[in-house]
């Protein structure tokens, strides 16, 4: 029963992730958002779920997995002391936190750092190359992330505006965490569908946003 239930999330996890975030586009893009937004630490859980249970076996599993600590790291570092990404504190929309940092925040540098890194494949096969395009898609995520983010109040920046530092430190850092786990690739199915439906989901929200 337990090996059909996981075989039905793996044929179809592509069309889940669709159908669950065009619920999210409904219940957070009306003016009932900010009663809804709490679900979202729920979301996140449902696209970790559906990415480990759709991955091949890495090379290596400690390295595969090895983005969630250091993204959730980084943060903490950041929230802490505004370096290096700008100065800015969490709210606790994002579920439980640790040292001021919501958990669920390795979890999505995870999920972005081996999504981006695994479809990189298609255009490059240099391990710096795919690391440094995985950076780029890492920023352009976070442009479209950021006016969401801040709508919904995941999170608030000391600055009026976010800090150039915040796009610049993405970049470096996104392109580091990739090659240094690169050993620990696995190709995944779902990372083919993990970015445009994420894309899709915050250039809509920061439509309505507008």
């Amino acid at each position: 029963m337990l090996n059909k239930i996981r075989l039905f999330f793996k044929t179809y996890a592509g069309w889940i992730l669709i159908i669950f975030h065009l619920v999210g586009i409904a219940l957070l893009g009306g003016s009932w958002r900010h009663d809804l937004v709490i679900l979202t630490p729920l979301n996140l859980l449902l696209i970790g779920g559906l990415y480990l249970n759709t991955s091949s076996k890495p090379t290596n599993v400690w390295l595969y997995g090895l983005p969630a600590l250091l993204g959730f790291a980084i943060e903490v570092i950041g929230t802490n002391t505004g370096v290096p990404f700008g100065a800015y504190t969490y709210s606790g929309i994002l579920g439980p936190r640790l040292f001021a940092t919501p958990l669920m925040l390795g979890l999505l540098w995870w999920v972005l750092i081996r999504s981006w890194f695994d479809v990189s494949r298609n255009w490059a096969q240099s391990l710096w190359l795919r690391s440094f395009i995985t950076g780029l898609g890492m920023v352009g995520m976070d442009l479209l992330i950021e006016p969401v983010a801040i709508e919904l109040n995941f999170w608030r920046w000391t600055d009026v505006t976010v800090p150039l530092e915040n796009y610049i430190a993405w970049f470096i850092l996104s392109t580091l965490f990739a090659r240094l786990t690169a050993v620990g690739d696995a190709r995944n199915p779902l990372s083919k569908w993990i970015l445009p439906v994420l894309t899709g989901f915050f250039a809509i929200l920061c439509i309505f946003y507008q």
